[in-house]
């Protein structure tokens, strides 16, 4: 009998060894993995945009024009988009193009 209370102390000693050790290869394999690194997604400020095209349309007899261009748009250098410009009567489309990552613009009239 004492040597079935041996045995089992012996084999509880050795589980509890083998979950420490289990333990330890587990903390250090995650502690040393990279995380995921995200690039944070930039946006145009739409209301320099809009300055910014105002700018080109220059001002009307009415005063400045209205200027009125989509929000959120993602900085990637090359794409386009369309903003409207209500000055004298009809409303007027102009194509912005994102020239470099630092968000500078190139304004066209279609």
């Amino acid at each position: 009998m004492a040597e079935q209370r041996s045995f089992a102390r012996l084999a509880v000693a050795f589980s509890a060894i083998v979950v420490a050790v289990c333990a330890v290869v587990l903390t250090v394999k995650v502690m040393s993995t990279d995380t995921v690194t995200v690039k944070p997604v930039r946006v145009l400020d739409p209301a320099a945009v809009e300055k910014q095209v105002a700018n080109t349309v220059g001002e009307t007899k009415n005063g400045p024009p209205r200027v009125y261009c989509p929000v959120s748009v993602v900085v990637e250098v090359g794409a386009k988009f369309e903003c409207r410009a209500w000055g004298n009567t009809n409303p007027e489309t102009y194509e912005v193009k994102i020239l470099d990552d630092q968000g500078e613009l190139s304004i066209e009239k279609q």
